[in-house]
């Protein structure tokens, strides 16, 4: 059995399926080039898109179960500076409130805020959506394990591809 098959064995049915129908979706995003590894604990999918800076990964333990997307942070060994390669993340909302508003405001509050560095320069960046306003490091979007969740995180991926387009 491959690692990833481990990792998604002791899931119920229903969400092997769904995420079966994600890993399908997110190889057919071939302009993102995701490669998947697994956390050794084998709890974690994760998928990197180094071209962009993007990871999209699927938590699947006993005690969570949760999948979650955003743009990571780079470290120049020269200058010792941590970077963030562009960040889609505003304009990839903006075009989503074009067709579904409502996705937009789902996502947007899904947005995983700053919470553990407080004051401290963390690299926090503000996104702004509606007149309100969230801080997050990461730029990190969390959604539950389900249908709703799958189709949100579905719908930013197709929408960012569709911005990314030459």
């Amino acid at each position: 059995m491959s690692a990833y098959d481990n990792a998604v064995a002791n899931a119920p049915q229903e969400l092997q399926c769904m995420i079966m129908e994600m890993v399908v979706f997110l190889k057919s995003l071939k302009l993102l080039k995701f490669k998947r590894s697994i956390e050794r604990s084998g709890t974690k999918i994760n998928y990197v898109s180094a071209e962009y800076g993007i990871s999209y990964a699927i938590m699947i333990s006993a005690k969570e179960q949760l999948q979650h997307f955003g743009w990571y942070y780079l470290h120049d060994k020269v200058t010792n500076n941590w970077y963030r390669k562009h960040d889609y993340l505003v304009d990839t909302l903006t075009r989503i409130a074009k067709t579904a508003p409502q996705a937009t405001g789902y996502l947007f509050d899904s947005i995983n805020e700053c919470t553990a560095c407080k004051d401290g320069d963390c690299g926090k960046i503000p996104y702004e959506y509606d007149d309100r306003q969230k801080f997050a490091c990461y730029g990190r979007i969390h959604l539950p394990m389900s249908h709703d969740g799958f189709a949100n995180a579905k719908l930013f991926f197709s929408t960012l591809v569709d911005i990314l387009q030459p």
